[in-house]
């Protein structure tokens, strides 16, 4: 384990991230912000960025939950989109 001292700009950065949402803990942005210095080899690329792209679709699953557009029965998707446009 290691202690880091992070001047107040870098600090507000963090927890402007983590209160964002975008990050769950420091150890996950640090995880990011620390991957253009790890070596990399084409599988592990390839996991790397599938794993960021299941995250980054949870994360919109979990935006997304509970938002509904709350159309009239019988009224398409597109018909509803250009409700107010003609």
């Amino acid at each position: 384990m290691m202690t880091i001292t992070l001047i107040s700009e870098h600090e507000r950065i963090v927890e402007a991230q983590i209160a964002s949402g975008q990050f769950d803990t420091v150890e996950k942005f640090l995880d990011l912000a620390l991957t253009p210095f790890r070596p990399s080899t084409p599988d592990n690329f390839a996991d790397k960025n599938i794993a960021q792209a299941q995250a980054a679709a949870e994360r919109i699953r979990e935006l997304r939950h509970g938002v509904t557009l709350e159309r009239p029965k019988g009224v398409s998707l597109r018909e509803y989109a250009h409700i107010g446009h003609k």
